[in-house]
Formats: C-alpha cells, sequence, structure tokens
C-alpha cells in the first residue's frame, strides 16, 4: 500500500482547477480527448496502479477540488474506491461517475464521446455537435452499406472444421461454441454455434443441454480454450457419461489475441522450448476412450472421423489439428517459398456451393454471376477445390 501511495506510476498529469478527474488505463486518453475537445480546465489524476489503491493520494487530490469525476470503463471498481477514500479521509468533495448518478454509461464501450456528454453535464459546457443529428444521419448512411460482418480469414483451418461439423450433424444438430476466432463460425454461411457466454462454458454446457434434450450435442473450443477452461468440465462429461462430442480446434497457437503460445505448442511464454502437452493425450488421461485427431484440409477424412465420433456411446473428443493460416503465410514468406494459387475453371455450373456453403471470403461473384477467386487474397490452402462438387477449383497452373 505503501508503494501504491508513492510510485510515479500515479500522478496528476494535467494540472486545472474546479474540476478533478480520477482515470486509468484507456480511459484516460478519452478523458484527455474529451477534455481538448470542450477546452476544460481540469486536474487529471492517472492511476497506473489500482490495487491497492491509493486511498490518501487520491483523497488530497480530491481535497484540493470542487468536484470529482470518475472516468473507468466496465464497473465502476474506481469510482467505489474514491468514495471508499474521501469517507475514510474525511473529505466531503462530491463524487460523480457510473455507480449512482450515471453521468457515464455503465453498459456499452466508452469513448471519447460519453465522455465529452459526461463532462457537457457536469460543467455546463455547449456540446460541440449535436450527437443525435450525428446519430441520424449516421443511421440513414448505414442503411445505404452493404452489411461487412466479421469472418474467419481466407485459409482458416477453422473454416474446414465447421464446414465438415455442419456437413454430419445439419442445421438440427445442436452446437455449442466458445471465445475466439472460432466464434465467428457463428456467422453464414456457416451457423454452427447455438450457445455463446464465456470462456470455456461451451464443453459444459453442451453435457446440461445433452441431458435436458436427450440427444448428443457437439461442443466446439479452441485450443487454448481446452487448456485454460474446458477441462474440467470434459471431466464431468466422462463420469456421467453424457452424450456429448468435444471438438478441439487446434491451429497450433492462441490466434485471437496476438498468437501467443499454449502448452499444445512446446514453447514457453518466453519463446523457450517446453514440454508439449497433446490435447489428445490430455483427453485421454481425463478418461475419454473415444478420441481422434484428423486434418480438416482433409475434408473427406475429417468427415468419416466426425462421423463416427458422434456415433459413439458416451463422450468423444476430436482434435481438428491445422495451423493457422496467417503463421503458415508468414513461415512460407520467411522462406521464400511460394504458396499455391487456386482459381475457378469454365466447368463451373455456378451452383454457389464454394460462396453459399463455405463461404471463404477469398471468393467473389461477379456482375455477370460468374465467381472467381481473388489471388491477393487467395492462401492457398486447396479446401475449396474438395468442396465444389463438379471440381471445378484447382490450382493456378495446373492441368485439369
Amino acid at each position: 500500500r505503501e508503494l501504491a501511495e508513492s510510485t510515479d506510476l500515479n500522478y496528476v498529469a494535467r494540472e486545472g482547477s474546479g474540476l478533478g478527474i480520477v482515470t486509468a488505463g484507456a480511459a484516460f486518453n478519452y478523458t484527455i480527448e474529451a477534455l481538448d475537445v470542450l477546452g476544460v480546465n481540469a486536474s487529471v489524476l492517472k492511476l497506473g496502479m489500482v490495487h491497492p489503491f491509493p486511498s490518501k493520494l487520491v483523497a488530497d487530490f480530491a481535497a484540493k477540488h470542487d468536484a470529482v469525476l470518475v472516468v473507468e470503463e466496465l464497473e465502476p471498481y474506481l469510482e467505489l474506491n474514491v468514495r471508499a477514500a474521501l469517507h475514510a479521509h474525511g473529505v466531503g468533495t462530491p463524487v460523480y461517475g457510473k455507480a449512482f448518478v450515471e453521468l457515464l454509461p455503465r453498459h456499452g464501450e466508452l469513448s471519447t464521446r460519453a465522455v465529452i456528454k459526461a463532462l457537457c453535464e457536469l460543467t455546463g459546457v455547449k456540446p460541440p455537435a449535436d450527437f443525435a443529428a450525428v446519430d441520424e444521419r449516421v443511421k440513414g448512411a448505414s442503411e445505404l452499406l452493404p452489411p461487412r460482418p466479421p469472418v474467419l480469414c481466407p485459409g482458416c483451418p477453422h473454416r474446414a472444421s465447421f464446414f465438415v461439423i455442419k456437413r454430419v450433424v445439419g442445421a438440427e444438430g445442436i452446437c455449442t461454441t466458445d471465445i475466439g476466432c472460432y466464434a465467428l463460425g457463428i456467422q453464414p454461411p456457416l451457423e454452427v454455434g447455438d450457445f455463446l457466454i464465456c470462456m470455456g462454458a461451451s464443453v459444459g454446457a453442451a453435457c446440461g443441454i445433452s441431458k435436458a434434450l436427450k440427444k448428443r450435442v457437439v461442443a466446439v473450443v479452441g485450443d487454448s480454450t481446452f487448456f485454460h477452461a474446458a477441462i474440467p468440465a470434459l471431466i464431468n462429461a466422462v463420469y456421467n457419461r453424457h452424450q456429448v462430442t468435444v471438438v478441439v480446434l487446434d491451429n497450433l497457437t492462441t490466434a485471437m489475441t496476438g498468437h501467443q503460445p499454449h502448452p499444445g505448442m512446446g514453447i514457453t511464454g518466453t519463446g523457450e522450448p517446453g514440454k508439449r502437452v497433446l490435447i489428445e493425450e490430455v483427453a485421454r488421461g481425463c478418461g475419454v476412450e473415444h478420441v481422434f485427431v484428423v486434418d480438416p484440409f482433409d475434408l473427406k477424412e475429417a468427415t468419416k472421423v466426425f462421423k463416427e465420433a458422434v456415433s459413439v456411446d458416451g463422450p468423444s473428443v476430436v482434435v481438428f489439428r491445422q495451423v493457422c493460416r496467417l503463421l503458415a503465410v508468414r513461415e512460407a514468406r520467411r522462406k521464400g517459398v511460394e504458396l499455391p494459387k487456386y482459381e475457378v475453371t469454365e466447368d463451373c455450373t455456378r451452383c454457389g456451393v464454394c460462396v453459399k456453403a463455405f463461404g471463404c471470403p477469398a471468393f467473389y461473384v461477379a456482375e455477370d454471376g460468374s465467381i472467381h477467386i481473388d489471388e491477393e487474397l487467395c492462401t492457398g490452402c486447396g479446401v475449396c477445390s474438395q468442396v465444389c462438387p463438379y471440381g471445378a477449383i484447382r490450382e493456378v497452373g495446373s492441368r485439369a
């Protein structure tokens, strides 16, 4: 606590008068920008160390001002601690934020605009723009724009895995999903994922849903999430013999947050060699009797294996293992290896399976209805050539 009171991480970033602002993290940037936009003269205390909370530092800061605004994301952790600190030190400066007088939103995303609105309400300064009018103009413009939902990358192995899952269980199959890149599988055209709530919940939820509906449920979880939060639920599935198939999408990295290592890679967080922990061995160690490992880029074999996995009695685990395509492309460039490109040939019947069922963003439909592959986006995974029912997709330069 003494360190929290004296550390240089907690400092007054801007001197002002009247109003004092306590903030931390990204909210500090919104605060400074909002003050500059409005021209408000306020003091800003930036907290770089919030636990233990620097009670005396904050109380002394508040005592010099007529009011204190706490700007923070998520729940009012800072605000409640500021209020407690002022009470403990006998400081009567009023505190504003989101806990009692909701000047800042407790839900949604914090932004410079949200801080501007709070400052205007607290100080009486006129807003720099009519935000309601801006919203109306944005709404009108948005109706003219085509929707652009986030999608899995071109060549992402998860797309192939979801294609196999959808092919086997169909639209009526129930699939729980989890936190990671693969959460994008809920988007059309794949639409795999009926339940998504929090990290690691897919397996436990699948157990409960299976018990309630008396049918097999597929639980989708990523490799790093499996290690982080899914193993206890898998043990529960084994212990209670739940009719679930746990799909572990192993792209050999923690892709969504920046390709950090995990135990299944054999590399530590500092980049040093470590003991590789194989997902399939963990599953067997948990007591799962039916464990399968397959490459999702081999659609025929992956489909065969997944059909078997969902037909067994009791829990099963399928590890779809294929490296993240971003890493594969990066490694190929580093080695000077040119990845293959694929093209749609004249044999195309425009059935649209590649677009409407597979949905790789490297595909595009021309104005005349013909289907093509953007070579700049194609990463050469070759899965689309297996998806096409007419064999109309082939590697550039190859013969039919």
